[in-house]
């Protein structure tokens, strides 16, 4: 897969939520396994370190991100 097109909304890891650890988990680019455009921005799918496919997308980043009201 070709990630040279592709810019990241977090710097070089993903930290998204792993349903089988029932936590977030450290993951590289070399986790990726596709890479979906929607109209909400990219959606990446990687594959955790224990085999569950898992998803990073800008908007769960984002809601992530906002401070607290």
């Amino acid at each position: 897969m070709d990630l040279n097109g592709f810019v990241p909304q977090t710097r070089d890891m993903f930290a998204p939520y792993c349903s089988r650890h029932q936590s977030r988990v450290l993951l590289g680019y070399e986790s990726v396994i596709d890479i979906e455009q929607t109209p909400f921005g990219p959606k990446v799918l990687l594959r955790c370190h224990c085999g569950e496919v898992v998803v990073h997308d800008a908007t769960a980043e984002a809601s992530r991100l906002e401070p607290a009201r």
